[in-house]
């Protein structure tokens, strides 16, 4: 959860939320959810002094057994503007999933990030011990632009490329995989819209033990309060 394009250093501090629906819950080009609806609550703590803390939990509606935790994870870190240049942030995140797209496996993972912010972009560098399996490492970097082109309205983009460093790998799997996402976003009154269609490497995906086209059309609101 750590800084996103057009958010600067906090000026006060200051606690918020989000309860946000989403049609899928898409990262990093795989869905994490099944192909199935999700809803996450955020909270977030920004200091003055730059330091930020944050939490989120997610519920999947399943197949065959109702509402369930998906996940839930934790963020720490520190964000500060250098001079008239462009906001600098690091931290750490702790994430973990009571099922995902491999067919209902526990699984977490750790990273550290550092990158940039600025009104328009936002570019980081992940690193990750063990991620999503004991033992392999991953690097992962990613961009993230917004434009306003319209009062009210927005476009978004993202790529990022995630690199595995060491461990285990399954037969064919390939040591660099990309993804990326175009979006378009709208405030309508209190509510924010999205809707965006993710990609990312050649071949399928899985719902469990199903293969099916990696790329979605995901749409997705949120409340702030």
């Amino acid at each position: 959860m750590m800084l996103v394009a057009s958010i600067g250093a906090p000026a006060a501090a200051q606690l918020g939320g989000t309860v946000s629906f989403q049609t899928d819950d898409y990262f990093r080009g795989h869905s994490l959810s099944e192909g199935r609806p999700v809803a996450t609550l955020d909270l977030a703590y920004d200091d003055a002094s730059g330091l930020y803390l944050a939490g989120a939990a997610t519920s999947v509606a399943t197949r065959h057994s109702g509402v369930k935790l998906l996940g839930f994870s934790e963020n720490i870190g520190f964000a500060r503007k250098i001079g008239t240049g462009p906001v600098i942030d690091v931290g750490l995140t702790d994430t973990h999933y009571n099922a995902y797209y491999s067919g209902g496996t526990k699984a977490d993972y750790r990273e550290v990030y550092a990158g940039f912010v600025t009104d328009h972009v936002a570019a980081h560098v992940h690193y990750s011990p063990h991620y999503f399996r004991s033992g392999v490492s991953a690097l992962y970097a990613d961009a993230d632009g917004v434009l306003r082109p319209f009062p009210l309205w927005r476009l978004t983009g993202h790529a990022g490329v995630l690199t595995q460093l060491d461990g285990p790998r399954a037969p064919g799997e390939p040591y660099t995989r990309y993804d990326w996402k175009l979006g378009v976003g709208r405030r309508l009154g209190p509510f924010d819209l999205q809707l965006a269609w993710t990609d990312g490497s050649p071949g399928p995906d899985y719902d469990g033990e199903e293969p099916h086209h990696r790329g979605a059309l995901v749409f997705g609101m949120s409340y702030a309060f």
